[in-house]
């Protein structure tokens, strides 16, 4: 992922979190005659000073075979983003539209892990908040051991760690301002997520490399 260095965030601190609230990433690697990629939950979780990624495919799926044979991967992971139109600056007519984001790659080698401990870890992670949290062990004992049979868990300890917070940082002030202003108005969830992104990043909350 190209970061230029104003956007650049040097925090594993930030990787964690953005993961942590949009779990739904991309697997990819790059070991056949095209890129493979899986959509797929994945959890970022501390392992002492390691940061290790978790998540299961089906055993259909190529990448299964990727993790048997431990090729390297990356995880991507997409936090808020948002259109960001000219007519918004105050000069509309010197600038273009554009795009704010927030992003994670991360990269190491793929390992093939236990997949209770990873359905476990999963359930516990987009269950643990409900009134009512479904568990593993409301399901038949024959029926989930069936499951396992059926997915390939792996972990992959990451070796390489990309963030990018584009939050308009290269941006006067004033700019920001309207921008922040038009998103915050926005009927899009996530759009008016970005706006609070830009805010805690002018208010210094994200740890940037420039």
């Amino acid at each position: 992922m190209y970061v230029p260095p104003a956007f650049a965030i040097n925090d594993r601190e930030f990787a964690v979190d953005l993961i942590a609230r949009f779990p739904f990433g991309l697997l990819t690697t790059c070991d056949a005659e095209c890129p493979q990629a899986t959509h797929l939950p994945m959890l970022a979780c501390r392992q002492g000073d390691e940061l290790v990624i978790i998540g299961h495919v089906a055993r259909a799926n190529p990448h299964a075979a990727a993790i048997g044979a431990r090729h390297v991967a990356t995880a991507i992971f997409s936090g808020p983003h948002a259109y960001v139109s000219a007519a918004w600056y105050e000069t509309p007519s010197l600038n273009v539209p554009t795009w704010n984001y927030t992003a994670v790659h991360a990269s190491g080698r793929l390992s093939e892990c236990d997949a209770g401990y990873v359905l476990g870890a999963l359930t516990d992670a987009f269950e643990g908040n409900r009134a009512d949290p479904w568990q593993l062990d409301r399901m038949d004992a024959d029926y989930y051991q069936k499951q396992l049979r059926g997915i390939v868990a792996f972990e992959m300890r990451v070796e390489r760690l990309v963030c990018s917070a584009k939050l308009s940082q290269n941006r006067n002030a004033a700019d920001r301002t309207r921008v922040i202003d038009a998103l915050s108005r926005s009927p899009l969830p996530l759009e008016r997520e970005c706006a609070r992104a830009m805010e805690d990043a002018q208010s210094g909350d994200a740890t940037t490399s420039g």
